[in-house]
C-alpha cells in the first residue's frame, strides 16, 4: 500500500482503505476502484493524500485462474448474456465483470437449463388485465396515508424537523426501519442518528419522505408462496437495483439520489404482485422464457397478455403515487432515453441481473437499450465502480428492512 498525493491518482487505483472526510463521511469505500466521480469527489472535499494497493485484487486474482475454470466461467456468462448485444460496450463491460466474478468468486455452474415445473396441467385463467389482477387482492387497495401526510408538511412552509419526525413515528415500524438507514453504511454518517428530527436535517425532509415511500411499499409485501425465486432473492435484487440506481445518480447532475433508490427499489412492484397471487402462471412464465430464450417480461406477455412492469405501474397508479415514480416502474424495459429516472432503473435492473445480485426470476440477462445508456452519459468506468460499492451495501440493507 502506498500514500499517493491527489494530484497523482489515477482512475483504476484501488483504495486501500476507507476514505474519510473531515466530518468523518465515508467517501470512498475500501476495494472501490477509483472512476473519474471519485477523483472529483476527494477534491470536493480536500482530500490530499489516499492509500492505494497496487492493482485491483479481482483483475490480479483473475490472472491465477485456472484455465478450465475460466473457461468454464466464460461460456456460463455466454449463456447468461445470450439475449444481450455483447457489442456493445456496456454490456461488453458487464461481461467482463460477471465472467470474472464467476471465476473467482463463484464456482462455475452448468449452462441455464429449464427448471422442472409441475404446473403442465391446464392453469386456472388469470385476471384479464392488471387493474382487474390488482382488485383481486384487498390488501392492494390503499396505501399507508404516512407518505401523503409527509407530502403536506413539506408543502407547509412552516413545518419543522420535528413536525416531520412525529409523522413518522406514528409508524414504528417505519420509524425503526428509517433510522436503520440512516445509520447505515448507505449514507456513512460519522456520528450515530438517534432521532428521526436530526435524520431529517442530515438527510433532507424531501428524501426522507422518498425513503418512506420506498420502505412503505416494501411492507407490503413481506410473504411470498414457495415458488421460483425467495423472498429474499426477490428483495437482494430489488435493494441491489435501488442501490445502483442511487450510486450512478451521484455521476448525473441533477439527478436526486433517493429518487432513484426508491426507483430502483419499486421497479419490480408489479412481478412482486405476480408472485403473490398467481404463483403457479409465474412458474410456467419462467419455463416458457427458458425454454423460448425470450425475456421474462415476453413470456409474461405470451401467458398473461400483459407483463409485470405494466401491473407495476397500474399498482402505484392506483395507490396516486408521483407519475414520475409511476412512469419510471411502468416503462423501466423500455426506456426512450428521454426521462433519466427510467433509463437509469433500466440500466440497474441490466447490471444487479447481469452481476447476479439476487433474484427476479430472470434466466436471462435482459437486453440493454442503447437510447438509455446513451441518455445517461456515463463512463463505461462507472459500471464497475458502483458494482463494486454496491455488493457491500445490499445485504446489509435486506437485513435492515426486514424483508
Amino acid at each position: 500500500m502506498a500514500g499517493i498525493p491527489i494530484d497523482d491518482l489515477q482512475c483504476g487505483m484501488v483504495a486501500a482503505r476507507d476514505i474519510l472526510g473531515k466530518n468523518g463521511r465515508l467517501l470512498v469505500a475500501e476495494g472501490v476502484t477509483l472512476g473519474p466521480s471519485h477523483l472529483r469527489i476527494l477534491r470536493i472535499w480536500g482530500v490530499t493524500e489516499v492509500e492505494v494497493a497496487s492493482c485491483a485484487p479481482q483483475e490480479a486474482r483473475l490472472a491465477e485462474v485456472d484455465p478450465a475454470r475460466l473457461a468454464a466461467a466464460q461460456d456460463q456468462a455466454t449463456a447468461l448474456f445470450r439475449l444481450t448485444d455483447r457489442e456493445h460496450p456496456a454490456v461488453a463491460e458487464l461481461f467482463r465483470l460477471r465472467v470474472a466474478t464467476l471465476a473467482t468468486a463463484e464456482p462455475p455452474r452448468p449452462d441455464v437449463r429449464p427448471a422442472p415445473d409441475d404446473a403442465d396441467a391446464p392453469l386456472p385463467p388469470a385476471p384479464p388485465d392488471p387493474e382487474a389482477l390488482i382488485a383481486a387482492d384487498p390488501s392492494l387497495a390503499s396505501f399507508s396515508d404516512v407518505y401523503f401526510r409527509l407530502q403536506e408538511a413539506l408543502d407547509d412552509p412552516a413545518a419543522s424537523a420535528g413536525r416531520m419526525a412525529d409523522i413518522i413515528g406514528r409508524d414504528p415500524g417505519l420509524a425503526a426501519s428509517l433510522l436503520r438507514l440512516a445509520n447505515s453504511p448507505f449514507y456513512g454518517f460519522s456520528k450515530r442518528i438517534d432521532s428521526l428530527a436530526r435524520g431529517v436535517m442530515l438527510i433532507g425532509a424531501g428524501e426522507l419522505a422518498l425513503l418512506a415511500l420506498g420502505i412503505s411499499v416494501a411492507a407490503k409485501f413481506k410473504n411470498l408462496p414457495p415458488g421460483c425465486v425467495t423472498l429474499r432473492q426477490t428483495w437482494e435484487h430489488a435493494v441491489g437495483c435501488g442501490v445502483l440506481a442511487r450510486l450512478l445518480a451521484t455521476q448525473i447532475r441533477g439527478l436526486p439520489q433517493e429518487r432513484a433508490f426508491v426507483a430502483g427499489l419499486l421497479h419490480d412492484a408489479g412481478r412482486l404482485v405476480l408472485l403473490r397471487l398467481l404463483p403457479r402462471h409465474m412458474a410456467r412464465i419462467v419455463r416458457v422464457a427458458r425454454e423460448e430464450a425470450m425475456p421474462l417480461r415476453c413470456a409474461e406477455q405470451a401467458v398473461l397478455g400483459y407483463d409485470h412492469a405494466a401491473v407495476g405501474r397500474s399498482l402505484l397508479t392506483r395507490w396516486s403515487l408521483p407519475p414520475g415514480l409511476c412512469a419510471a416502474v411502468g416503462d423501466h424495459h423500455a426506456p426512450d432515453g428521454a426521462d433519466p429516472d427510467t433509463a437509469l432503473v433500466h440500466l440497474a435492473n441490466c447490471m444487479a441481473i447481469s452481476q447476479g445480485i439476487g433474484a427476479n426470476g430472470s434466466p436471462w440477462v435482459p437486453p440493454l437499450e442503447p437510447a438509455a445508456w446513451t441518455a445517461l452519459g456515463l463512463p463505461g468506468s462507472a459500471l464497475a465502480v458502483a458494482l463494486s460499492q454496491a455488493r457491500r451495501q445490499v445485504s446489509d440493507l435486506v437485513a435492515m428492512l426486514a424483508v
